[in-house]
């Protein structure tokens, strides 16, 4: 369970590393001057981008039905690492709870959501889930555990009023 868990968080790093890579060359190509017109594909990014801020109760929907098949939200790109897994990292009785508010859609057709997995018997653990739009649902590329600290701020207690 250790070594897929390595493999998994290897795996988002390089994720983030794509994207962080692929902005940098934007703004490096120049796509970020002021003085220029945006190119039409510019556009029809920032266009998507805005577009996909009411995709997040979309998301939280689908987090929340991890309990239910955890299976079925593994998207294709992180079959290999889960290997069919889903089910021992959320087992019946699970309960999810996800942060519509933290929605950070990335403008290339997914994002990421903070969201609070408590496993029976297991203190609750918040994580970044970073989703992506397969076929019209929204599926699990992968998780990162956030730190504590971030998570009790980033996520409102059931209690709260």
């Amino acid at each position: 369970m250790k070594r897929s868990r390595v493999a998994l968080l290897v795996a988002c790093a390089g994720v983030i590393a794509a994207i962080a890579g692929g902005g940098i060359a934007f703004f490096i190509r120049g796509g970020g001057s002021a003085g220029a017109a945006a190119p039409a594909s510019v556009a029809s990014l920032s266009a998507s981008a805005a577009a996909s801020t009411v995709d997040a109760p979309r998301v939280a929907d689908a987090l929340r039905k991890l309990p239910d098949d955890p299976q079925a939200l593994v998207a294709a790109g992180a079959q290999g690492q889960v290997a069919g897994r889903a089910r021992q990292a959320i087992p019946p009785g699970t309960t999810v709870l996800p942060d519509v508010k933290s929605w950070a859609p990335d403008g290339v057709g997914g994002g990421t959501m903070l969201v609070t997995v408590t496993v029976p018997g297991h203190a609750p653990v918040t994580y970044d889930a970073i989703m992506v739009s397969e076929g019209g649902q929204w599926k699990v590329l992968a998780t990162i555990p956030v730190a504590a600290s971030r998570s009790a701020a980033a996520v409102p207690s059931a209690s709260a009023s």
